[in-house]
């Protein structure tokens, strides 16, 4: 079961890389650079509700036929981009395609959850993007050769490529699970009783998950389109949709606190303290990581002239940093089950990383530098993630394992969500500002901010070097933030405390209990002895 799962990730990892390395060019293809954190934002408001609602579907009905859905709507999704005339149609796409991406991501982790001990659950959380490794540097020999010359729409080769892969990762996944599942059932091992609509809407919060989802998306959407809306922030509109955000965020606290049965945010996760701090943690890394990773790949396209495969070489420091020093940090985990060092010593370095991709998004900043900075970004990333993913699990119950996976990816995507917006906001606000200060000359804004690959490679030396300038100024501001923001998230560490990684929640309760049990029977000798 392990090594299907490793088998699909590595599959997986393959079709993230590539789509990831072109989705700059595709943007460009369709003049919507502008529009870039639009379609990852969208899929991360989709995804935060959809995760309790996988993770609950497959604790009834089993993993594999909450795979088996996931994993086709999946396949369609990557289908609908690859095919796309239009940029609305390929946001189509995408919709679909987050539907399954997100099941098999949460799957996946409660998969390794169920069958790993606490003390080597951090290993294998790292196996499984160990293969991202390899396919960073597969994708990248293929990124050039599938923009790069031919027709346009040369890009569509990718997905047929990344579509087959991945149908051959699932394969490799639902085979194993659906035999182990049938012979459960034949065994009477695992009956899995008949439910209805009923019972899932009393065991799915699903009041939640639509204040969840609406807040989100009245927050978060207005930050990178109210540039296209006639007024700008004095848009009615844009004022309308953040205010109701506000309103469905105040009503989802209340309702979860209050009403709501069975909380899409369990109130167990958010009481203690280690939970929670470790998933403030892992919440804030996403967030920093989106928002100093989202237009870099432009940026480089543009201030360095170079393709999109090679501007994708400079941004993989830190993917590779986080990969590698994740599974470093298993095994000395494993070792030496510090899980709290740990996580203060990686947000330290983390922090110290963001600190030098300030300086790092100069246009005259070298190569060598910026491939430090994003290495030891990534360093600390890795460590901090994985020794938080290891301590939110080993808090809870076993029974509650698919629980607090699903609140992890929630806070995942959530910090998705929040960084997407972000930087969509100072790409779409921020920049235009800095365009007018810098260009002296005749320059279509639209087009500058949409169209690197051909527009502003096209324009004369000296616009060229201003409007490199405003792009510079504006993807220094996403670091800063992002240092900010780390210096924040030391704060979140400090709530953690010890856990026992030789023995997860249920052994220690049972030990407490013998341990009272054991006090219990003393105090009874006791008082016979004095009686």
């Amino acid at each position: 079961m392990i090594l299907s799962v490793l088998i699909q990730a590595f599959c997986m990892s393959f079709e993230i890389q590539i789509t990831y390395g072109i989705a700059g060019y595709v943007n460009a293809y369709f003049q919507t650079t502008s529009l870039q954190a639009v379609l990852p934002t969208i899929q991360a408001v989709i995804s935060t509700s959809l995760v309790p609602l996988y993770t609950k579907v497959s604790d009834v009905f089993g993993r594999a036929p909450s795979l088996t859905f996931a994993f086709l709507c999946y396949l369609v999704g990557l289908t609908i981009e690859g095919s796309a005339r239009s940029f609305e149609h390929f946001a189509i796409g995408q919709i679909v395609y987050s539907l399954g991406s997100t099941g098999i991501q949460a799957l996946s982790q409660v998969v390794i959850a169920d069958t790993t001990s606490l003390l080597t659950r951090g290993i294998m959380f790292a196996m499984y993007d160990v293969g991202t490794i390899a396919n960073i540097w597969i994708s990248q020999a293929l990124i050039d050769p599938m923009t790069l010359g031919g027709a346009p729409d040369k890009w569509r080769i990718s997905y047929i490529a990344t579509g087959c892969v991945t149908g051959f990762g699932a394969l490799a996944l639902m085979l194993p699970l659906w035999y182990v599942q049938v012979q459960l059932r034949r065994r009477n091992v695992a009956q899995v009783p008949h439910k209805n609509l009923r019972w899932l809407t009393e065991e799915f919060d699903i009041p939640g998950a639509v204040l969840l989802t609406a807040a989100l998306a009245f927050v978060c959407l207005p930050l990178t389109l109210a540039k296209r809306v006639e007024g700008n922030w004095s848009s009615p509109l844009i004022i309308s949709m953040l205010c109701l955000g506000v309103i469905c965020f105040v009503v989802l606290f209340f309702w979860e606190t209050r009403w709501a049965r069975r909380p899409i945010l369990s109130v167990k996760v958010w009481t203690n303290r280690t939970a929670f701090g470790s998933l403030m943690v892992i919440f804030m890394l996403k967030f920093m990581g989106n928002v100093s990773w989202q237009y870099l790949t432009q940026y480089f396209v543009v201030s360095r002239d170079l393709t999109f495969g090679n501007a994708t070489w400079l941004v993989r420091g830190y993917h590779l940093g986080w990969l590698v020093f994740q599974l470093i940090a298993a095994f000395l985990l494993k070792r030496y089950k510090r899980a709290r060092l740990m996580v203060w010593g990686g947000v330290s370095l983390y922090t110290l990383g963001i600190g030098l991709m300030i300086p790092a998004r100069h246009r005259t900043a070298s190569s060598a530098f910026i491939v430090v900075a994003q290495v030891l970004g990534g360093a600390g990333a890795g460590f901090a993630h994985l020794a938080c993913s290891v301590l939110v699990t080993g808090v809870v119950h076993r029974r509650d394992i698919a629980s607090v996976v699903g609140a992890t990816q929630i806070l995942v995507w959530f910090g998705y969500a929040i960084g997407g917006a972000v930087s969509g906001a100072i790409w779409t606000q921020y920049l235009p500002n800095r365009l007018q200060a810098h260009v002296t000359g005749p320059l279509d804004e639209t087009k500058a901010m949409n169209d690197p690959l051909k527009y502003v490679k096209n324009l004369p030396t000296e616009t060229r070097m201003q409007v490199i300038e405003a792009y510079s100024d504006s993807i220094k501001l996403m670091s800063i933030v992002g240092l900010a923001s780390a210096l924040l998230t030391l704060l979140c560490t400090s709530m953690l405390q010890h856990v026992d990684l030789d023995q997860d929640q249920d052994a220690q309760d049972l030990i407490a209990m013998g341990e009272d049990a054991l006090a219990e029977k003393a105090d009874d000798e006791v008082l016979e002895t004095k009686k």
